[in-house]
């Protein structure tokens, strides 16, 4: 939800410069909290606790974006993914094939591959909790107060794997007094969204607020062989929390949120026609689909299914003098159900379908302290998580493969079922702090590191059965170990920066990232014995310059440039393998392997320009240079012939917002916004066919809000264009599978909101 306690006629005077000094304002190690507004002249700056003291971003200096509830409302955002064009840097979709699953990138580093096991690259955060499995990440925005990108390493401060950057969602806090959210939108496909959230005192000294979503939406396309939708959105979520504190220095808070989604499985277009069908119809194959979602799945399983929940104990002790004290106890766990019809055909084919859980506990220990010249934080962070599941795999394969001659024989000859099943357990601990010194009245000196060290167990068990439902082992085992390993790293971050009049601040930052190693869970140790090795963790060591400057009243413009050194990089790479012996690809795997190193070369800018109350304009743009200095594969440095996935080099968004009094009535505020992605490989394979060329989109939003600002009414258009762009898609032809197939982003949808403050 929402929320507008403070609304005031002319929101848009007080939402624009808000959401400029959050969108634009480059700043935070850490994660930054907004307190209040203080107005500069034209401009107001948004206050951060970013190092765990107050002060605007504009004096912070690293990179940081954060949108609260009214830039949300304003920028149209709903969810996750719709955060790609309001930060620099960032990309971020749903995974293939489903719906809630994230997969995030921050300046060329991050992870692809949700399968249990494998560590994503930026971390997601629900209220300083780590969410260590990327499904039912994709979190809609429900009773948000704000949302913040990180971009670099943020180990010295927060958190386990935020290696690229991290993603945080901050909750609504209790207030005083009683509070009551009500939200609705109602839009294309027959999107019903309901929102509701209550924050009220219990007692003497004790609060609590619970708030519960509903988000439904019909599919983008349908199931031409079963008739049911695809790519639709059935998911619910709640969040309930209470909180006591007993004087001005203690805090604790419990809390607990849930996810469940039911949404059908994701639509895809079949890019080539598969010319194995013909061996099970005897008719031409279908041809390549010309619809973006519509599918001809003829897998049984049709299932999505997330199921996602947490629970946390906070307990916040603040000193009368220099030193506070943060302890935060969690437990999340999971359930996942999904499937994927590869070949989106009505034949068994490719189809594959699998259970994943997870469950993980974490404790984090924080000290801040605050003196005159000295700030900072340090504290242990521990978790222990466990991920497991179990992969089904069915292949058909027509005659024609098996024995060359018979081609002209109709139905399969062979078909393959594989499973790939284990665990894998992870123990993780760290010592970190970040101190910042005041060397002079205009220079400050940050000094931080963290040290990790994390142990792993895989166990693993592939084999073959000889029947669909998979309880007859053909006793044909690809891989059966159980093994164990440990890594340990020392991140350091070395800072400078210094205030060049009051309008001006320049900084410059060393520092460093690492991301756990691990194993393949979808090893083949029969056809590729090195897949039972583990892989090594990544690593990266970024340098940074920014400034960021007033240049006046009306006038704000911040850049940084960095360069990422960038090695061991993990990649998931789909692997043909014959399980028969007769000299043809019959199958694949996911090949997981350290790829060597690169580097990342960026420059990111953003700007704000408030001329007059009426109108303004806003915006971010990013350049990136991403390549691999080595790439290693079968003993041979292919770097030359390799790119980096999910990295466009060049990215912007430029938002204009008009704001027009309607006398008595109250305020019209509108935001046209245009945004441009490069061009792209979704995938590590660099498919030809599944690559997506640079395009544009247009968003548009207007909001009225009346004299009492109790109640806003906003009509919002995303993809207004309907342009047709793939975020991810498979390309198995390598695998001996004829099959290419594309998952593009939402079509053009219209959708009007309507919010109350009671």
């Amino acid at each position: 939800m929402f929320n507008n306690n403070n609304a005031v006629p002319g929101f848009h005077k007080k939402l624009l410069p808000l959401a400029m000094a959050g969108l634009s304002g480059m700043g935070a190690v850490g994660v930054p909290q907004v307190f209040a507004q203080e107005s500069t002249g034209a401009m107001e700056e948004i206050v951060v606790s970013a190092r765990r003291r107050e002060e605007t971003l504009q004096e912070v200096p690293q990179a940081v974006s954060a949108l609260n509830g009214e830039e949300m409302l304003i920028a149209g955002v709903s969810s996750l993914a719709d955060l790609q064009s309001q930060a620099p840097g960032l990309t971020v979709y749903a995974a293939r094939a489903a719906t809630s699953t994230v997969t995030a990138y921050i300046r060329g580093v991050g992870q692809s591959d949700p399968l249990w096991g494998v560590e994503p690259g930026v971390g997601i955060y629900v209220d300083d909790v780590y969410m260590a499995r990327p499904q039912g990440a994709l979190l809609e925005m429900l009773d948000v107060e704000r949302v913040e990108v990180l971009r670099g390493p943020q180990g010295t401060l927060y958190g386990r794997n935020t290696i690229g950057g991290a993603i945080k969602y901050v909750s609504r806090p209790m207030g005083e007094e009683t509070e009551i959210s009500l939200g609705t939108a109602l839009g294309s496909y027959n999107q019903q969204d309901f929102k509701a959230a209550i924050s009220t005192p219990l007692g003497e000294n004790l609060y609590a607020r619970v708030a519960l979503g509903s988000f439904e939406r019909d599919g983008f396309g349908e199931n031409r062989f079963s008739g049911a939708e695809v790519s639709d959105k059935q998911l619910y979520a709640g969040r309930a929390a209470i909180e006591w504190r007993p004087n001005d220095s203690w805090s604790v808070n419990l809390a607990h949120d849930a996810v469940y989604d039911r949404s059908a499985v994701r639509g895809a277009q079949r890019m080539l026609p598969n010319t194995i069908e013909p061996f099970f119809s005897g008719d031409a194959p279908l041809p390549a689909n010309d619809h973006r979602y519509d599918v001809d799945n003829g897998f049984d399983n049709q299932g999505n299914d997330t199921d996602n929940s947490g629970t946390a104990l906070t307990v916040t002790w603040k000193g009368q003098g220099n030193w506070g004290f943060k302890s935060i106890t969690a437990h999340r766990e999971g359930r996942y159900n999904q499937a994927i019809d590869f070949d989106v055909g009505p034949y068994p084919i490719a189809d594959v379908d699998g259970i994943q859980t997870d469950d993980q506990l974490s404790q984090e220990f924080q000290w801040q302290y605050s003196g005159d010249r000295l700030d900072g934080v340090f504290g242990l962070y521990w978790m222990d998580a466990t991920a497991g599941g179990e992969v089904r795999n069915r292949f058909g394969l027509p005659t024609a493969l098996v024995a060359p001659g018979f081609e002209n024989i109709i139905g399969p000859t062979l078909a393959i079922y594989g499973f790939s099943g284990g665990e894998v357990q992870t123990n993780a601990l760290a010592l970190f702090g970040d101190l910042s010194y005041s060397l002079t009245d205009n220079t400050a000196l940050s000094l931080g590191g963290r040290f990790n060290r994390e142990d792993k167990r895989a166990r693993v068990l592939n084999q073959g059965f000889a029947d669909e439902a998979f309880t007859m082992p053909n006793g044909q085992v690809t891989a059966d170990f159980d093994e164990s390993e440990s890594w340990t790293d020392f991140s350091p971050r070395i800072g400078l920066d210094h205030q060049l009049g009051e309008e001006t601040l320049l900084y410059a930052s060393y520092s460093e990232g690492f991301k756990s190693g691990g194993y393949n869970i979808r090893a083949n140790t029969v056809q590729v014995p090195e897949s039972q090795n583990p892989y090594k963790p990544e690593r990266v060591a970024s340098y940074e310059l920014g400034f960021k400057s007033d240049l006046s009243q009306a006038f704000r413009l911040n850049a940084a440039l960095f360069y990422s050194d960038y090695e061991d990089i993990q990649l998931s790479i789909f692997t043909g393998v014959d399980t028969t012996g007769d000299g043809n690809n019959d199958s694949f795997f996911g090949d997981f392997t350290n790829a060597g190193a690169g580097e990342i070369r960026g420059l990111e800018v953003e700007y704000q320009w408030a001329p007059s109350d009426s109108f303004s304009l806003s915006g971010n743009a990013t350049w990136l240079d991403a390549e691999y200095k080595e790439y290693v594969s079968g003993g041979v440095d292919i770097a030359d012939q390799q790119a980096f996935t999910n990295t466009p080099e060049l990215a912007y968004t430029i938002n204009g917002d008009f704001s027009f009094p309607l006398a008595d009535l109250g305020d019209l505020d509108a935001r046209l916004s245009y945004s441009y992605r490069d061009d792209v490989y979704p995938t590590t394979d660099l498919s030809e066919i599944v690559f997506q060329k640079g395009y544009s989109m247009w968003n548009a939003t207007v909001v009225f809000t009346p004299p009492s600002g109790s109640w806003r009414l906003a009509l919002e258009g995303k993809n207004l264009a309907d342009e047709e762009y793939r975020t991810t898609g498979y390309d198995l032809r390598d695998s001996g599978f004829p099959i290419v197939t594309g998952f593009y982003g939402d079509p053009r949808t219209l959708a009007l909101r309507l919010n109350f403050d009671l």
